[in-house]
């Protein structure tokens, strides 16, 4: 009897603990855009790189990334993928190589201009707030 009310429970308790265990992570808030170049598809896939510059109220600075597809669309990923943002202020910057960093010894060459390769002069800043429920931020990178 005792060895049947075991087999009976052990499966419920599990399922209790697993379904009682919640995500330990901050809330995040989804953001998505697209990367154009001179108004246009990107010449290629790349990232773009979040780097926090003030959390939002009880929340940790934490810096997060968004690959881009050739089309340039993109999902910010914080934890996991596509997760988005923690609240707070952002200042971004853009990466899409040519000839990508390498250990062969091949030249880097880069499709993004200085000026997008560095949060301190891109200019791009975004705002996530506790309050949005998901934000839609476009980067326009200009060659020309």
């Amino acid at each position: 009897m005792l060895m049947k009310s075991i087999v009976v429970f052990t499966p419920i308790l599990l399922l209790g603990l697993i379904a009682g265990c919640g995500s330990d992570m901050p809330k995040t808030v989804k953001v998505s855009g697209k990367v154009t170049f001179d108004g246009k598809a990107p010449p290629g896939p790349g990232v773009v790189y979040f780097l926090p510059q003030e959390a939002a109220k009880d929340f940790p600075l934490r810096p997060a990334t968004g690959d881009f597809t050739a089309d340039g669309a993109y999902k910010a990923t914080t934890f996991a993928a596509n997760d988005g943002l923690m609240p707070g202020k952002y200042k971004a910057y853009i990466e899409c190589w040519e000839t990508a960093p390498n250990m062969d010894g091949k030249p880097v060459k880069s499709f993004v201009p200085k000026k997008y390769q560095s949060v301190d002069s891109s200019g791009f800043e975004l705002e996530v707030t506790v309050a949005d429920r998901s934000k839609q931020q476009d980067f326009a990178v200009i060659t020309k």
